[in-house]
């Protein structure tokens, strides 16, 4: 199990967590996130700090300066990642912003179930010679207006199961 640590502080990563850190990283280009943005996503999670300086993500993942910027930039204007200043401290710590997951959960949903009204308007527009596919249009529309009735009764239970399990 070796490690690798940043010359700059004593951040290490093992073996193991570079392979995650790259797995997650895959993972994520495979849902639309640049590669760079998804491998330092997951260096912010996978890595024992919470918090990480530009130097030492940028060494952590052996990227140039140019790429970390741009990569977290993109990261905090996507509200993935924020930064955190310590007093009389000029460097920014970033991490990830995971602890609003609840919001950005929510906020992603309302997109997909946004899809529904223009769904239906060009359901209405297709002409009735495909009927195959109209019919797998339709009921495509009908899951997702399921799962909007539906979704917020299952956030709305494990809020509750969630409570409860910490008061007891």
């Amino acid at each position: 199990m070796r490690e690798q640590t940043s010359s700059m502080t004593n951040v290490a990563l093992t073996e193991e967590q570079r392979e995650l850190i790259e797995r997650m990283g895959v993972f994520y280009e495979q849902h639309g996130v640049p590669p760079m943005e998804g491998r330092i996503m997951s260096l912010l999670v996978v890595c024992d700090e919470p918090e990480l300086t530009f130097d030492q993500i940028r060494e952590l993942l052996g990227i140039s300066k140019s790429t970390t910027s741009s990569a977290l930039n993109m990261l905090q204007l996507t509200q993935r990642v924020i930064y955190k200043t310590k007093p009389g401290d000029r460097k920014r710590y970033f991490t990830s912003n995971i602890a609003q997951w609840q919001e950005g959960f929510a906020e992603n949903f309302q997109k997909f179930f946004g899809v529904i009204k223009i769904m239906k308007e060009a359901l209405n527009q297709r002409t009735t010679i495909t009927t195959e596919f109209n019919k797998q249009m339709a009921e495509f529309i009908e899951f997702i207006e399921y799962l909007s009735i539906e979704f917020p009764k299952l956030y709305m239970d494990w809020l509750n199961r969630n409570t409860n399990n910490k008061n007891n």
